[in-house]
């Protein structure tokens, strides 16, 4: 059988070795337009921020807890002296509800980047049973009792906040003081003199931010049911935090993109085109926290680790399928100069290194117009724009180099199936991998077959 070789005095298979190190080689510039993708991503998260921080932000809420202001006086010393230890008794609902029915939706443009805010009403209600018997000699300063409410950025609230409670009227909430209250009680403890220990209360310990209610006068009972509702907005994300020893939420919102995160998932989803519904039910065990106790030792920091929530989400950012698009790069350019080097092979007609070089780059720049457009018109429309410019000049490149117009059409059927292939591969991530497997083994099998009567050591003649 004849061998095939090539024109020239130059091996046929030091000359593919050459072309695979150009393949390498071209993963250079693809890294600087990695970094350029990377970098124009950090921008629009920073943008993202910027626009999310107006809107009161991701939002964290916790719900109604009932804290108590107490001092424990300990035996005397050798000197006859008490220590007063003070702080907040945290007591939370037996149970408790909370309901976003209707969370609305909105997306704010800036420059080139979109945030999705939201604005809603959130609806809590709660019963607490009020604890008999306190371990030790405690002093319950029921008097100074309040209810608390808790977000993660104040900026968020869109009106008054008010508690109601059974035969009272609505009580206004105002910013929380924080271990003001327990530390005023311990002022006018009757104990002399007193060594003070003064722990934590509720605000410096679970991280949000706090309205208060007082209700010690409105209370004089064992059960207490209060409701309240926060009228909110924010961006991007909201949480809730189980505020109950057994809470159930509900969110409803017309975003048709949820992604539900935190460490408890919904117990029941619907998800449409016009939006979602979600609920969840969260009970003591899984919670992870006592149903009451000190705010120092009960593990309050503990409660915003553990949330029900959604995030509003985009499908997928230009940038992220740019970045996808780019983890090919290397395996496409190598695909296209395999396609080069078969016609050189194939017609006898060579191809200078520094050629494959401009060819190389003109792949590269496929990804830089990738992304400029994606900004502007979207990544399957920019996918199209940039594909049809490179696929265009590299064809037309090969109808050149090997001298006809038949080669340039053939060139070009090739390398828009090439980058089609590389379109289908962003459109199904989860298959991406079998069919690129697929695809790099049928182009170094179908380069076996049509080079298997190459004489790889020729340097010109037949052998």
């Amino acid at each position: 059988m004849s061998k095939i070789t090539t024109s020239g005095g130059r091996s046929v298979g030091l000359k593919l070795l050459v072309v695979c190190a150009l393949v390498l080689l071209m993963g250079i510039p693809a890294l600087f337009i990695s970094l350029i993708a990377f970098e124009r991503s950090d921008r629009a998260n920073e943008v993202t921020r910027e626009v999310s921080q107006n809107y009161g932000g991701e939002q964290t809420l916790l719900g109604p807890i009932w804290v108590v202001p107490y001092s424990e006086t300990g035996a005397p010393d050798e000197d006859g002296k008490r220590r007063v230890s003070t702080g907040e008794y945290v007591i939370f609902a037996d149970s408790g509800e909370v309901d976003i029915p209707a969370l609305k939706t909105e997306e704010k443009k800036l420059s080139l980047y979109r945030v999705t805010t939201f604005q809603a009403e959130a609806n809590f209600r709660a019963t607490f049973t009020r604890p008999e018997v306190l371990p030790g000699n405690v002093t319950m300063h029921w008097e100074d009792s309040r209810i608390l409410l808790g977000i993660s950025d104040v900026r968020g609230l869109r009106d008054d906040v008010f508690l109601t409670m059974p035969d009272s009227e609505k009580l206004k909430f105002a910013p929380a003081l924080g271990g003001a209250l327990s530390n005023m009680r311990a002022a006018r403890a009757d104990i002399e003199p007193a060594y003070t220990q003064k722990f934590r209360g509720v605000s410096e310990v679970s991280g949000l931010q706090f309205m208060e209610v007082p209700i010690g006068r409105n209370f004089d009972g064992e059960t207490l049911n209060v409701a309240a509702t926060l009228p909110i907005k924010g961006a991007g994300r909201i949480a809730i935090v189980p505020f109950a020893q057994s809470t159930k939420s509900l969110i409803a919102a017309d975003w048709p993109h949820p992604s539900f995160k935190g460490q408890f998932p919904p117990v029941d989803r619907t998800i449409t085109d016009d939006g979602f519904s979600a609920q969840w039910s969260v009970p003591l065990l899984a919670r992870g926290i006592p149903g009451a106790g000190p705010a120092h030792s009960i593990g309050l920091e503990r409660l915003t680790q553990s949330t029900m929530e959604v995030s509003l989400v985009q499908l997928v950012t230009p940038y992220q399928k740019v970045n996808r698009a780019l983890k090919y790069a290397i395996m496409f350019i190598g695909l296209v100069f395999l396609g080069y080097f078969l016609f050189e092979v194939l017609l006898g007609q060579r191809v200078h290194p520094a050629q494959y070089v401009l060819i190389g780059l003109a792949q590269c720049i496929f990804y830089l117009l990738l992304l400029a457009f994606a900004e502007h018109v979207g990544f399957a429309a920019a996918f199209l724009i940039a594909a049809a410019a490179v696929v265009g000049v590299t064809s037309a490149y090969a109808g050149a180099v090997f001298g006809a117009g038949k080669y340039a059409l053939r060139a070009g059927a090739i390398f828009a199936g090439i980058y089609s292939l590389l379109f289908v591969l962003m459109q199904i991530e989860d298959l991406a991998l079998l069919i690129g497997a697929v695809t790099s083994f049928l182009a170094i099998a179908g380069t076996m077959y049509l080079t298997r009567n190459i004489n790889w050591y020729s340097s010109g003649e037949d052998s």
